[in-house]
Parts: structure tokens; sequence; C-alpha cells
């Protein structure tokens, strides 16, 4: 018994070729079952390679009295059509060479070497000059804010931030709605205390217990979900932890991460801003970020204000009694302002940062770690960034 006649259909270098035979092929399709009142009715779909496209039709062919058929063109077989751009004009004794430019959205920068510029050559590869096949990647730009604060102007007390000028704060809220501040370093990190971590849970408490307690917003009031908690460790010398969350916020002019310095901005005198949600001169948590302007002090005087606290019989003006930050190598103090304002309970975790005139960029010197001083004492005490910029780097490669 002769073999019924089957077409096979080629797809070579993006053109359709159809030939007939009389004998079956082997890689035709298997008949299928057949049930009761009904007919089989074959099809296929043609696909064009990559760079092509086809010229009319869905591609789907049914197979009706020995015909293929496609319910928009008929027994007209389909054809592929560069999907590439247009053929540009050609000059004499010269080629045309294709190539694309990569660009990022706004609040967005190329991560790669290169500069996202790639050429297609005759392998059919999109090439750059200086990395090659690897396509270039977006990140998020840093310290950049669209409503940079007033270099001019001047938490207990302070300036509400009414024009988004600290895109990098976030708040936190403990599991007893207590409130405290971080500071976004990336799409998904986070830097804040690892006492603001530990509000409300015992010192023997697991981060990874930690982590789904944590209420955490962005922006103007954007909850995001907690992934993870890392805390230092050594952090009974540095008061740090970072915190990872799920999913990468997208960055706008009300979201976007400060940089980490690459230099040390920590010097005697030297101005920078925090911003927190901290209890301001009535004690209360505000509704409001708020922001003010503060001066780097003298390490030494700090160190001898505080230690003067401990013992009330040498207590000096303004020595809190009983109360000792955190004071080493890895922490720098900050001064009340001009007003005699400062940062109070609920804005630990917050930024002190720095303006640099060179690049126009906003830089994180340090975390704010001790925020009990309330214009009561002196100095506010900060974890210096430069100090834990290995770790975070690391944990964050890690994790």
């Amino acid at each position: 018994m002769a073999a019924l006649p089957a077409v096979v259909t080629l797809l070579l270098c993006g053109q359709l070729l159809a030939v007939e035979t009389n004998e079956a092929t082997a890689d035709s399709c298997p008949k299928a079952p057949e049930i009761a009142n009904s007919h089989v009715e074959y099809s296929v779909r043609y696909q064009c390679d990559k760079y092509y496209k086809l010229r009319a039709g869905d591609g789907v062919y049914t197979f009706n009295n020995k015909q293929w058929i496609n319910k928009d063109i008929g027994q007209q077989l389909p054809e592929c059509e560069d999907a590439s751009c247009p053929e540009p004009p050609k000059i004499e004794n010269g080629y045309v060479e294709h190539s694309v430019r990569f660009q990022c959205k706004t609040y967005y920068k190329l991560r790669s070497a290169g500069d996202g510029v790639y050429t297609f050559n005759s392998k059919k590869q999109w090439i750059n000059k200086d990395v090659g096949q690897q396509l270039p990647e977006c990140e998020a730009v840093c310290g950049k804010p669209k409503h940079p604060v007033d270099q001019v102007q001047r938490i207990i007390g302070g300036s509400l931030d009414a024009k988004g000028s600290f895109p990098w704060q976030a708040k936190m809220v403990s599991p007893h709605n207590l409130i405290s501040g971080a500071t976004l370093i990336n799409e998904r990190w986070l830097l804040t205390t690892a006492k603001n971590l530990y509000l409300g849970h015992t010192s023997d408490k697991k981060a990874k217990d930690i982590a789904p307690t944590l209420r955490l917003y962005v922006g103007k009031n954007q909850p995001v979900e907690v992934e993870k908690v890392v805390l230092h460790p050594d952090r009974s010398k540095v008061d740090i932890g970072l915190i990872k969350l799920r999913q990468k916020v997208p960055v706008n002019e009300k979201v976007m991460p400060i940089c980490l310095p690459s230099k040390d901005y920590v010097a005697v005198g030297r101005v920078g801003y925090v911003s927190g949600w901290g209890r301001n001169a009535n004690f209360n948590f505000t509704e409001h970020l708020k922001y003010i302007m503060l001066p780097v002090a003298d390490q030494d005087k700090c160190v001898e204000h505080y230690e003067n606290s401990t013992v009330p019989e040498n207590k000096k003006d303004k020595s809190p009694v009983g109360v000792q930050p955190i004071l080493n190598k890895n922490t720098f103090c900050v001064g009340l302002s001009k007003y005699q304002e400062d940062t109070c309970y609920g804005d630990a975790g917050s930024a002190f940062v720095v303006h640099d005139q060179e690049d126009d960029t906003w830089y994180a010197a340090g975390i704010l770690s001790f925020d009990k001083s309330c214009a009561v004492a002196e100095y506010g005490v900060y974890v210096k960034v430069t100090s834990i910029l290995d770790w975070v780097r690391k944990t964050i490669a890690d994790n």
C-alpha cells in the first residue's frame, strides 16, 4: 500500500520552503486518537527565526482535503521578513554597521563599564567594544534628590521636609508601635541601628525572628516587606544592622537611596543634615518628616561629656545622668544646631548626610545611634559609615 504524500516545510535562513514527498517523514505527527461522532483536524504553526517575523497571517495552518489552509491567507504559504531596522542607503566604497544604544530610565544609570552602544556583527551578535556580549544593567541613582535641601536653611524643632529632600529616609515601626528610622542604601537594602531592630524584643532574640515583626515604610508611607535582618557581628561595639527587602523598590522622586561614601566626610565643624520621624518638642512622634542641620563636634569633648554622665558628682552642665552611648573609633559626635535644636527618641537609624559639591552628590557619613540627647545633652552619637563599609558590601554580596 502506497504511503500518503506528506508536506515537509523547512525554515532556512528565515525563508520558508515547501517540499512534497511520497514517504512519511520520521518526525511527522503521530496519529491522534479517535472519538465518537467527531473527526480529527491537524494544524501546524509556522514560526520565524530570531530577527525575522511573519509578513501576513498568524502562521497557523489546518490540514483540510490534503491542503494546508490558513484562515487569513488560504493556501498561500507565509513568508518571514527581516524584523530588524530598515535597510539604510548604501555609499560608495563603504558598508553599513548596525548599532543600538541602551539607555536607562529616569533615576537609573548604566552599571556596566561600557557606554551602552552595541554593534550587530556578521555573526548576528550584539557586541560592545568594552564588555563584549555582556548586556548592560541599569542601577538606581543615589544621592541625587530632585529637590535638594536649601543649603542656607536651618528634630526637636527642625523644619518640615515638604519638598521631599530626603528620599532615602524610611520609617520603621516595632511590634510595640515604637517608631525609629532606617536609611535606604540601594534598591533592596537599608541601614539602621541594632538597637532599633531589638525594640520590643529581648536581647537573646535571633535576627530571623525579628524580621517578620518589623513594619517598614519608604517614600510617602509606602509599605515594603522585610525579607531578612542581618546584625553586625560585634553589635555591642558597632550599633548597626542591615535590612533586606523582599523586592526591589522602584526608585523615583520620592524614593531614592543615599550614596555610601568613598572618602571620610567627618571633620569637626563640617555641617550635615539629619531627617527623622522622632519625638518633637512636645515629646510626641511627629506625623511629618522633619530635618535639621547639625555640625560635627570634637570627639574628645563628646567622650568627656558622656563619661561624666555615669558619675553624678562629676556631672557638668547638660551632662545626662546615667546615660552612656557607645563611643569608640567607629563613632563620631554631632553637636546642637545654632538654634539649640537636636535629634531625639525615634530618630536613630537616620543618616547624617553631607553634600559633596565636587560631584553634586549626597553621601551618608553616619547613622544616628544615640538619639537620646534631645537638646538636653550636647551631643548625638553616630556610627561612622566608612568604618562599616567592608562589612556592608560583603553582607550584601553574600545575601
